[in-house]
This record gives structure tokens, sequence and C-alpha cells, in this order.
């Protein structure tokens, strides 16, 4: 196992030095900034003059101090903290020392951060409540509106597809309207808080709307306006909470997301057994039962009122004060604020030069004093002379690469002993001029991300208010949309977002979800409505339940490697879950469905159930992630819209048995796009993941199918039996080993 040897150690410095050879890739931006060398001039090193420059441009001269020390504290925690011995408290030491420590979960961060968390998951609430209550609805609303919905009335095909239609216009219209306008509206407008105010507005006026309605056209009016609420508000929350959240718990934050939904799919089908039990009247009971939506919406909406904004929507706007005092509330101290507020706006800024066009991975963010693309000070002080015999000369590898697979073990063996530039050095500023050329397709390839004509851009930020000319700030939502497809890294990003969104409705758990009354009712063959809310309740407390241990595996196993994990045994449990519909005894067949219906959502909840949320709310550039997840958001929506839509109609046509079949099957092809196309996200920072997606897709194929798969086959019987193995190397340390020295020579 000698490929496997050294790489904790590996993967324990990845974060704190840089990588060597000419496809450079920047983990921090603040190591492209010398903090040695002081200017004879200025009496400032470089990284103070970057953090003085943007200091006078934000208007916080008055923080330049705590603002410097966040800076070098994001630069090198250790040294920072040496640095600055003497002035640190012990609670602030053992605070920026223990941050990622297991006890410092989300119990231990800042109340304000807790109470946010807590009230954004009242926004994934209203999602499941909303499904459980329309489910519910099945009993007293066909009757009244005179749908046919059982198999034993002989019911025609435009009752089936009305009823599959006023299922499905709140996910259709979540995912074509809601998604479409939650960008603008917190760009533009109101903000994060203020967009999910909004959104509790329409969700309490529909609600009450669909209550009293007494048509078909009338509900699915209601019903579509309170789906532009939903797809607006799974739009932004997810965002709010992942911008808001530290590296190390983001994970299981992110999954908060989905088990609050989790949640309310519980609560709602408890309302609905209630429902059924204590109203006799079915045309009383689907409307009380539609009225309850309003008890997670109406504290939603004053709840959030009183919440900090996001800091890095304020950032991104110009509101730089109030981003920083956002960060001092979220944070357990203002060291750390400072640090993650200085951190933001570099990748912000590297990531909007690298949008534009006017830069490229190899160059460094130490290059925005001298390229002026900023707002300039009317009297810019002086750079650092030229440094050259400070650098520290680049070590080029040693490793002679394969040019087949079967040396990959080699190539991943001996990089072990490959040493790293020292992370004091500049990288250079010359595109590889000095002995590193930078191949002209890499250069092609950052040459064609952008279009828009940036000096335009630059007029309307200033506008905005904003001096900082973030690429966010100068290119409206439509041009955003089309980058995700112009710009490769967003691609990329898109492409995982979307697999991982599609790959949940792939699971068919939204038939139960959504139609469980339905499936019941004429799977069973019974017409207790009790039974039917019963077995519903039974199937919400499972996915909440079984939904809760993805706090801690999210993080732990990560995102990817638990869909991988899920879809397989996903698929053989609705497979028997379909079967057992043949059993002729009902005693026998109403308790092993209900049992393996257990089964399946005990596999689904922690895995497809909470990853592909936590996933798109990750994975996108900061300048580009308001466009990005709306559209993985209008993936998903749309996704179980139409299988909404299509189920009752099928499962008319071809039986349950033959519908979960098929299910079965779209498991497996769920877990073949993963294991190709989503990346692993665990334990990376929101700025990092930036340069996990510059890689190319096929490199991602070749890692799973190739490496991964020889991982497995060596080790898959320590892991059968529990015994420590030694992790396999993340893709973006793979991918340095195997094309770095390539992509020099080509």
């Amino acid at each position: 196992m000698k490929e496997e040897s050294g790489i904790t150690s590996r993967k324990l410095e990845v974060n704190h030095v840089r990588s060597s050879g000419a496809r450079q890739t920047i983990d921090n931006p603040f190591l492209t900034f010398d903090d040695i060398e002081v200017n004879s001039e200025t009496h400032r090193t470089e990284l103070e003059e970057y953090v003085w420059q943007f200091a006078v441009l934000a208007d916080l001269k008055d923080r330049y101090e705590l603002l410097r020390f966040g800076a070098r504290l994001a630069r090198d925690k250790h040294e920072a903290i040496s640095r600055y011995d003497a002035e640190l408290t012990d609670r602030e030491k053992a605070l920026i020392e223990n941050e990622k420590a297991k006890d410092r979960g989300f119990w231990k961060q800042s109340k304000f951060f807790r109470a946010t968390i807590m009230t954004a998951s009242l926004g994934g609430m209203i999602q499941g409540w909303t499904q459980s209550a329309n489910n519910g609805t099945a009993y007293g609303m066909p009757q009244e509106f005179n749908l046919c919905i059982k198999n034993t009335d002989n019911c025609s095909s435009s009752d089936l597809w009305t009823f599959g239609m006023l299922n499905a216009v709140p996910l259709l219209s979540a995912g074509l309207f809601g998604t479409l306008v939650a960008d603008p509206l917190q760009e533009n407008f109101l903000g994060r808080r203020g967009s999910v105010m909004l959104s509790c507005a329409i969700t309490i006026a529909s609600t009450i709307g669909a209550c009293v309605t007494h048509t078909v056209g009338q509900l699915a009016a209601c019903r579509a306006i309170n789906g532009v609420a939903l797809g607006a508000k799974a739009s932004i929350i997810p965002i709010y909470s992942a911008e808001l959240a530290p590296e190390h718990i983001r994970g299981a934050i992110l999954a908060n997301w989905q088990l609050a939904d989790a949640a309310g799919i519980f609560f709602g089908f408890l309302v609905n057994l209630l429902t059924v039990v204590y109203v006799k009247n079915p045309s009383s009971a689907w409307r009380i039962l539609t009225s309850t939506i309003l008890i997670p919406t109406i504290p939603l909406l004053v709840m959030i009122y009183l919440m900090p904004e996001s800091p890095r929507y304020l950032m991104k706007h110009g509101r730089y004060r109030k981003a920083l005092e956002s960060f001092e509330q979220v944070q357990t101290t203002p060291l750390l604020a400072s640090r993650d507020f200085m951190y933001a706006h570099a990748q912000l800024d590297f990531e909007s030069r690298m949008m534009n066009g006017s830069a490229n991975e190899y160059g460094t963010l130490a290059e925005r004093l001298e390229n002026g693309t900023t707002t300039s000070l009317q009297e810019p002080p002086p750079l650092a002379p030229n440094r050259a015999h400070l650098e520290v000369p680049r070590i080029q590898s040693s490793i002679s690469l394969p040019q087949n697979s079967q040396d990959d073990d080699i190539v991943i063996a001996e990089v072990q002993s490959t040493p790293r530039i020292n992370h004091q050095s500049r990288m250079s500023q010359d595109n590889g001029q000095n002995g590193n050329p930078v191949p002209s397709h890499v250069e092609q390839a950052w040459s064609d991300i952008s279009s828009l004509n940036f000096e335009t851009g630059i007029q309307r930020a200033k506008k905005k208010g904003n001096p900082y000319s973030y690429h966010i700030g100068v290119t409206g939502y439509y041009k955003r949309l089309i980058e995700l497809w112009q710009n490769r890294r967003c691609r990329r990003a898109l492409l995982c977002a979307s697999v991982s969104m599609l790959s949940q409705q792939f699971t068919g758990v939204n038939t139960i979800a959504f139609l469980g009354t339905i499936v019941w009712t004429n799977s069973i063959e019974t017409n207790s409505d009790k039974t039917s809310a019963i077995i519903g309740l039974a199937f919400g407390a499972a996915s909440y339940i079984f939904g809760l241990p993805a706090y801690w595996l999210a993080d732990k196993v990560g995102r990817s490697n638990l869909l991988c994990l899920g879809f397989p045994n996903m698929a053989w449990s609705i497979l028997v879950f379909g079967f057992l519909f043949h059993i002729h005894d009902q005693s026998v067949r109403v308790p092993m469905v209900s049992i393996f219906a257990i089964v399946f959502v005990a596999f689904y909840a922690p895995t497809a159930g909470t990853s592909p949320f936590s996933i798109s709310a990750e994975v996108f550039p900061l300048v580009s992630r308001e466009a990005g997840m709306a559209v993985s958001v209008a993936v998903n929506l749309l996704g179980a819209g139409i299988l909404v839509l299509v189920f009752p109609f099928v499962f008319d046509s071809i039986g349950s048995t033959s519908s979960f079949c098929i299910f079965a099957g779209l498991n497996l092809v769920a877990f073949v796009l993963v294991y190709l196309f989503v990346p692993e996200t665990r334990m990376r920072t929101l700025e990092e993941l930036q340069y996990t997606f510059d890689l190319p897709t096929r490199w991602h194929i070749k890692y799973r199918v190739v490496y991964i798969r020889k991982h497995i086959s060596k080790n898959w019987l320590k892991y059968m039996t529990g015994r420590k193995v030694d992790p396999p190397i993340p893709f973006y340390e793979w991918a340095r080993v195997m094309y770095g020295q390539r992509e020099q020579t080509s």
C-alpha cells in the first residue's frame, strides 16, 4: 500500500502551503502577498498595503488594525498568533486555536448564529409541511371537485391528469418562476432577509386563498402563487445559511435544510392524521389541513427580520461596515470575524478578476495593486520594490508522468517526497515567462470567459455605491445566468449541482411525500383514510429520525460519498417495496409495505435526502452563487413537478410494482451520474472550492474510474471489517500529481 503512505500529513498541509509548478492553484489568496519586507516609503509590507488600500476604499480606516490582524490570521493562523502573542487574551487564543475542534460544534457558536440557523430552518419546514399538506388534501378535496383518484372507481385520464396537475403546479411554478425571481429580488431590492420576508407574505396570502377556493382553477392558481414563494425560499435560504456557516460545520448546517424539510413533512402528516380523526366533514378537513401551513410561516416572517443579514451579500453591495458587524454577530470573537471578512473580500476580489477575464489562475492577487482594476486612490502609495532576490527558486518535479493509468500508483507514491514551495515566496507575476511557460490552450480557456463590457459594469457598480468593483456588482442577473454556461468553472459546478439535484428525484421518494395518500389507498386495498394517514406519519417520522445522522456524516464521510453509498441501497429497497404489493393477504401486506417504506427512507434520509442542497449551495463561485443555486433548485423542483404530474397516470396504467421497479433502475442511473460528475466537497472552504472546479470533468471521471476503483478494490475488506484505512488522495491533490507537469510541457 505504498501509494497510501503519507497521505494524512499531506492533507494537513494543503490549506497552508501552495503547490509548485506552472499550473499553480491558490488555496489562500493572502499567501500571494509578502509579509516580511517593509517598504521604505510606505512603511508597510505588501500584505499591509493591500489591507490599507481596501480599508481606505471601504471607509474602514478606523478598523485597519483589526483588518490587518484578520488578514494575517487568514494567511497563517500560527504565525499570526505568534506575532500577536502578547496582545491576545487566553480566551482569544483558545477560540482561534480550537475553532475546528470536535467540541466546537453548532452549540458552541455565537447565539446570533444559532438563532439565525434555527430561524432559517423554518423555511425548510414550510416546504415539507406544504408537501404533506397537499398530500393530505386527497382526503376531501377530490370529492368536492368531483375528481376520481382510486383505481377501483375506473378513473378517467382527465381526472388523473387534473389531480396530478394540482399537486405538481406548486413545484412547476417554483421551478419556473420562484427560482427565476429569487436572484433579482435579493440582489436588486430586498437582500436575503427581505426576500425571505416577502416570500413568507406571499405564502400566507396564497394559503388563505387556497382555503376558500371553490373550483379547480382557483385552487391551482393559489398553489401556483404559493409555489413562487417556495422556489424563492429554496433558492435563498440555503445560500444564506452557507454564507454564515463556519467551514468545519457547514455540511451539518446545510443538511439542516433538508432535515427541516423532513420535520415539516412529519408535522404535516401528523396534522393530517389529527384532521382525519377529528374532522368528520371532508370538505372542511382539507381546508383546515391547508391552513396549517401558516404555523411555521408566520414565525419565520417575524423572526427573520431580527436576524443579521448575510455579510457576504453586504460586501458584494459595498456595505462593508455592516458586513463586518454582521460577521462579528455570527462569529465568537471579533478577531475571527475580521479574518472571515478579509478572506471573503480577497476571494471576491480574485474571483472577480478571473471572471472579468483580466486575470488567470497563474496570476497573484498581489497583481491587483499594480493592474489598476480597482478604483484608484488619489495618491496611491508606492508598492514594495521588486524582490527578485527573495524569490524561492521553483522546485521542478522529478516525477516522470506515465502515459497510461497502470502507472498511477507509482506517481502517487513518488509525490509523497516532492517538496513544496515555501509559502512566504511570491508566485511569479509574469504568467510563466521565467522558466514556466503558460500553455496557450489554458490561456485561451480564460480569455473567452467573459463578454461583458467591464467599463460599463464599473459605472454600474459605482451607481450602487460599491467602491470595489466586484464582478457581482457589475454584472446583471441574466448575464450571470449566461456565464453559468460560458465560464468553464461555473459550467462544471452547474453540472455537479444539477446531477445531485436531479438524482434526488430519481430516488422516487417524492411519489410518497406528495402522493402517499393515493399510493396507500390504491395499493393496500383499504378505504381507511386513517390507515393511510398513519402510514404517512410513520414515513414522515422516519424521514426526520434517519436524517439526523447527516449532521455528522456530512462532514465526516462527505456529501458525494454519502450519495454514492445511498443509491445502491435505495435501489434494492424500493425494488422489494414494489414487489410486496403482490402479497394477497392484507394483514401481511400492510405491515410489510410499511416496514420497507421505512427501510427505503432510512437509506434516503441521510444521503440523497440531505446532500443535494448542501452540494448546490457550496459549489458555485461567490460571484455566481445566487444564479447557480437558482438554476439548481429549478432543476430539482421541475423534476419533482414532472414526477408528481405524470406519476398518478403511470401508477394507474402499469400498477404499483412496475412503477417502483422503474425507480429502482433510476437509482442505479443516479449512482453512475453522481460517481462520475459530483466531486467531493467535504472540509473545503466555500472559497477553496473554486479551485476544485477549475479542473476538467474528464480528470474527475478518470480519478473515480481508475484511482478510486483501485483504492476500493484493495481496501474493501478493511472497510467491511472496520479496520483503519488510509483515505485516498483527494481529487484536487491527485490532479496536481497526475497533470501538473504535463500541463507545463504541453
